[in-house]
C-alpha cells in the first residue's frame, strides 16, 4: 500500500479487494482486522478529499500533504480561523475516549460549536470532518453495522505534525514514481490543486524512475472499481483499448464514470475486458465479459484469479464468462 499512494475507499468492499489484488493470501477478515484490531491501516480523508485507506503510520504525511492544498477550509464557512480552532477542538472534545456514530458527532459539536454545525457533520459528504481529519482530529472508527463511526486519532494510532509543504513534495515523488511518467496536470488531478502551483512543485522537485522491462508480462488480475490503477493513471488511453471505451459508452455505470467505476479485467496492464461480482449466502458469482477472445493460459489464469477472489471473500466462487447483463 505504501507503494501505490494509499487505496480509494469510498466503495469499502472495492478497497478490500484493491487489497487482495495486490498481497498474496490476504483474506477479507485480515484486512479488517488491521483495519479495527490491529490498526496498521487507517481510513479518512486525503486526496481529492475522497476516502483512502493508508498505513496508520503514514497518516501525518498524507493529511498533511492535503492541507497544502487549496485555501483553509474555514473559509469556505465564512469562519476565521480562530472559529475554525473552535469547531475543530469541539470535535476533539466530543471523541475524547469515544466512538461515535455520525449523528451522534453531530449531536456533540452542535452543543459544543453552534447548531449550524450539525448538518454539514451529519451529512453524508465529509464536510468539516474532513477537514478534521486532515489535522488529526479523527478517523474512521469500527462500524456498527452499516453505519460508520469516528474515533480520535490521537488516541486510536498515534499523531505527529508533519510540515505541509514537505508532505506534498514527498506525495508527488511518489505519485511521479508509481504512476509517471506524468506531468502537472496529471498530478494536480490526482491530488487535487491547481495546475500552476503544481507546475512550480514539478519545477523544484528531481525523481529518477527506472523503467520496467520491456519483455517484463503482468498478472491477470480482475480488479474492483475505483481501484488505484486507474485512479493514479491520469492518461488511461495506453490502458483502455477502443473496443472497451465503446463498450463504457453503453455501460449502466461506464457510460458516466468512465473506467474508473467500473471494475475491470487486467491483462498484462491493460484493460481487456469488464466484471461483475454479486455474494450470495456462501456463494460468491463472477461474470466476466472479455473484450477479445482469451487465450488458453489466459482462461486459465481466469480461473485461478476467480478462485483468489472466493478465497479472499471465504466464500465459493461461481465464475460464468460471456455479455454481462447490465
Amino acid at each position: 500500500m505504501r507503494d501505490i499512494c494509499g487505496i480509494h475507499a469510498q466503495v469499502m468492499g472495492a478497497a478490500e479487494l484493491a487489497i487482495a489484488a495486490r498481497v498474496e493470501g490476504v483474506t477479507q477478515e485480515d484486512v479488517r482486522a488491521e483495519l479495527w484490531e490491529r490498526r496498521s491501516l487507517v481510513k479518512t480523508w486525503t486526496m481529492r478529499g475522497t476516502l483512502h485507506l493508508h498505513p496508520a503510520d503514514e497518516l501525518p504525511l498524507w493529511t498533511a500533504a492535503t492541507r497544502a492544498v487549496g485555501p483553509p477550509w474555514y473559509e469556505a464557512y465564512g469562519l476565521g480561523e480562530a472559529e475554525g480552532a473552535a469547531v475543530l477542538d469541539a470535535i476533539g472534545a466530543a471523541l475524547d475516549g469515544r466512538c461515535l456514530l455520525r449523528e451522534e458527532l453531530a449531536d456533540e459539536v452542535a452543543r459544543r460549536a453552534g447548531e449550524w454545525t450539525r448538518k454539514r457533520i451529519g451529512s453524508g459528504w465529509g464536510y468539516i470532518i474532513g477537514s478534521a481529519a486532515a489535522v488529526g482530529k479523527l478517523r474512521h472508527g469500527p462500524p456498527r453495522g452499516a453505519k460508520v463511526t469516528f474515533v480520535r486519532t490521537d488516541q486510536w494510532i498515534g499523531w505527529r505534525d508533519v510540515d505541509p509543504d514537505e508532505a506534498l513534495a514527498e506525495a508527488c515523488r511518489r505519485f511521479l514514481t508509481t504512476y509517471g511518467p506524468a506531468g502537472p496536470r496529471q498530478f494536480a488531478e490526482w491530488i487535487g490543486m491547481k495546475s500552476p502551483e503544481a507546475r512550480s512543485l514539478l519545477e523544484s522537485i528531481r525523481v529518477e524512475i527506472t523503467p520496467e522491462r520491456a519483455d517484463a508480462r503482468g498478472p491477470l488480475r480482475l480488479l474492483p472499481e475505483y481501484d488505484c490503477y486507474v485512479m493514479g493513471f491520469r492518461e488511461r488511453a495506453h490502458l483502455v483499448p477502443e473496443q472497451v471505451q465503446e463498450r463504457l459508452k453503453v455501460h449502466p455505470r461506464g457510460r458516466f464514470e468512465g473506467i474508473a467505476g467500473v471494475p475491470t479485467v487486467l491483462v498484462d496492464g491493460v484493460v481487456t475486458g469488464l466484471w461483475r461480482r454479486a455474494k450470495r449466502g456462501k456463494r460468491v458469482e463472477i461474470a466476466v465479459e472479455p473484450s477479445r477472445r482469451l487465450t488458453a493460459e489466459e482462461s486459465r489464469l481466469l480461473a485461478e484469479e476467480t478462485e483468489r477472489i472466493g478465497t479472499f471473500l471465504g466464500a465459493e466462487p461461481e465464475l460464468r464468462v460471456g455479455r454481462l447483463d447490465r
